[in-house]
């Protein structure tokens, strides 16, 4: 392994933290260091790299484009080093203290409690606030330590671990299929069906992978609703087709026939669950400890279906 680096990597984190705050001052009142230190530290980082990376006057300190790129690598370089620190923490002493979590209520109740309990069960010196949410949560603005997201992560300053994935289908009810004047067979169908979608982050587009491409659907919304139970039961009562979850929700409605798949050769995107937390949380073990443990839950669940 190559260990004689062409620049000093603590420097290269200082860089990170002067990125961050866009601020001299602010960064070394964070890392707790003299400002005149922190500026000789860059300075020296520039001149090992032989690049500009920061441009600075009297009102404003900016990021060149060459200083933008290699700051993405001080952000990875960062978690590394977090995540080795959390793997040696995690192996001296036992998580403690209280850990708040925001988990949309389309996971379920069922998976939280279950996730719940096993932590507390698991981690004895620890305490736990969970809260369901029906809205996107930003863990720093509202005051979470780890928040249950889908979708792309938008902010550098935030970590993003995939906690699993929501295999989905296209059912509807035995007897809503039974009533159609035809089989479904083709995907620009449901444009013409009455459709229950799952509302969660806002709507979404509707897009089907198959044999023969991929096609995008506009079928007309009947109902909306941020949880799989309630759109669950809107299937079951014939009210449209929607996209369910089988690892989850479905298995003994696609057992007994009262939820049966529409167009099984045309597969939906999965939906992606993330655990988001802060990057200086990023060494927590409580928070190690809680990602393992839904995890765990997830592998009890499939295993379970």
């Amino acid at each position: 392994m190559e260990q004689n680096l062409p620049f000093d990597v603590d420097a290269l984190l200082i860089f990170g933290k002067v990125v961050e705050n866009r601020s001299l001052s602010k960064a070394a009142a964070l890392l707790g260091m003299p400002k005149s230190t922190v500026s000789r530290r860059l300075a020296k980082l520039e001149s090992d790299l032989g690049i500009k990376l920061l441009r600075k006057n009297t009102h404003q300190l900016t990021v060149t484009d060459l200083g933008e790129k290699v700051y993405g690598h001080a952000v990875n370089i960062l978690a590394e080093a977090n995540g080795v620190r959390a793997l040696v923490e995690g192996s001296r002493r036992e998580p403690r203290g209280e850990l708040r979590v925001a988990i949309p209520v389309f996971v379920g109740i069922d998976y939280a409690s279950r996730v719940g309990a096993a932590f507390l069960r698991h981690y004895p010196n620890s305490r736990l606030d969970i809260r369901l949410v029906d809205n996107m949560v930003d863990p720093i603005r509202d005051g979470f330590d780890v928040v249950f997201s889908t979708g792309p992560l938008q902010d550098s300053t935030l970590i993003a671990r995939k906690v699993f994935s929501l295999e989905l289908f296209l059912c509807a009810s035995r007897q809503f299929v039974a009533g159609l004047s035809e089989p479904i067979t083709e995907p620009a169908q449901l444009n013409t069906l009455p459709f229950i979608d799952f509302g969660f982050g806002g709507p979404r587009r509707l897009a089907v992978t198959g044999r023969h491409g991929r096609r995008e659907l506009t079928p007309p919304v009947r109902a909306r609703a941020n949880n799989f139970q309630v759109c669950k039961q809107y299937i079951l009562q014939g009210l449209g087709i929607g996209a369910m979850p089988t690892q989850i929700i479905c298995t003994e409605e696609l057992r007994d026939g009262s939820i049966v798949p529409v167009l099984p050769d045309w597969d939906l995107d999965s939906l992606d669950v993330h655990m988001i937390y802060p990057f200086e949380l990023s060494f927590s073990t409580l928070i190690s400890a809680f990602y393992e443990t839904a995890c765990e839950i997830i592998v009890e669940n499939i295993a379970r279906t």
